[in-house]
């Protein structure tokens, strides 16, 4: 048996030679059976044993063992079924540039354009921390998902069929944001679920379903569209209670997708994304609806660059035209945001 006493840190995987062996000879960390002291929900203790080598410290693609929020010592343990002769014992762990070993460490290249971005943020929006209302205050009121009411604003027929692919497509956009954020420095959810709570139309036969799974909200006209209940939008009710949303707090909505018929590019904040009905519903099984991952990246903080461009970058997410997928430069700026604000959450 071994037992590794740790900080409340993120360990990677451990590496066990025999002593007969020379120093390449097979792990025995791999016919051990691991067990903790804690492991974090998003976290798995097999990640202690399970032999995958990290490609570099702030890996995100394989499994970790963690005991986050967890504080005070931890141990991680190895057992085998006999008396095992060790010449060696390694152990990798994972930097995030937080509640774990290392610093903050985008990549070099990335090091001054992130700085001239942030100064940007600061000079430009001189509320931005006072703000409470981005998308990182909705999924930590939540604690770890986010809700969604869909303003249909056209004059089309929704089927149930497209109504469930219209909450898939929007999910699976959300989640492209928030894998970026995935046990990277102290953020606590490995995934963020999206549900659509509710749909607001002009009409009701629009909407060719009869079940109750979303709620309806019928000829509420706000902005000249329809609206979702106020009572039950965030946006109206920053506090974070919803004592007059029908159905209670539950039926809350954190953001709106807002889908106009005949609407060009996009537009997006605290109160969600609005882009074009048609070409969202053209656009369900794509692998990236770039429009709305650019409106959900200021749902989230992040500007646009309209007249500016960082040092050394071109093409990225958030200038809008030059890339249509998030890029490694959008990442890192969204961590920048979650760096800034995370104490805001005890992080």
């Amino acid at each position: 048996m071994r037992r590794l006493a740790l900080l409340p840190l993120l360990l990677v995987s451990a590496f066990l030679v025999p002593a007969q062996a020379a120093y390449a000879a097979t792990n025995l960390a791999t016919s051990a059976t691991p067990s903790a002291s804690y492991t974090s929900p998003w976290e798995s203790v097999a990640a202690l044993n399970d032999g995958i080598d990290p490609p570099r410290s702030n890996d995100t693609a394989n499994r970790r063992w963690g005991t986050w929020p967890d504080t005070g010592a931890q141990w991680a343990e190895l057992t085998w079924g006999g008396a095992q002769t060790l010449r060696a014992a390694e152990v990798y762990f994972f930097a995030d540039g937080g509640g774990t070993p290392g610093a903050w460490n985008p990549p070099a290249n990335l090091v001054t354009p992130l700085n001239e971005v942030w100064q940007h943020v600061e000079s430009t929006y001189p509320d931005l921390y006072g703000f409470r209302n981005y998308g990182w205050d909705q999924v930590m009121a939540n604690r770890g998902s986010i809700n969604y009411c869909v303003r249909w604003d056209s004059s089309a027929t929704v089927t149930a069929a497209q109504r469930d692919q219209i909450h898939a497509a929007l999910a699976r956009q959300f989640k492209k944001w928030m894998d970026v954020m995935a046990g990277h420095n102290g953020w606590p959810y490995s995934t963020v679920p999206v549900k659509v709570v509710g749909w607001a139309v002009r009409d009701r036969a629009q909407l060719q379903w009869s079940d109750s799974s979303v709620d309806i909200y019928v000829n509420d006209i706000r902005e000249n569209a329809p609206q979702c209940a106020e009572p039950c939008g965030r946006f109206f009710n920053q506090s974070g209670t919803y004592p007059d949303c029908p159905g209670g707090a539950s039926h809350h909505y954190d953001m709106s997708l807002w889908l106009t018929a005949g609407f060009g590019g996009g537009a997006g904040g605290d109160w969600g994304q609005r882009i074009g009905s048609e070409y969202f519903i053209g656009n369900l099984n794509a692998d990236n609806i770039h429009i709305l991952l650019h409106e959900m990246g200021h749902s989230f903080g992040l500007d646009d660059f309209y007249d500016w461009t960082p040092t050394g970058q071109c093409c990225f997410l958030m200038k809008a035209g030059s890339a249509t997928s998030i890029t490694d430069f959008d990442a890192w700026m969204l961590r920048d945001w979650w760096r800034h604000l995370k104490s805001r959450y005890g992080y």
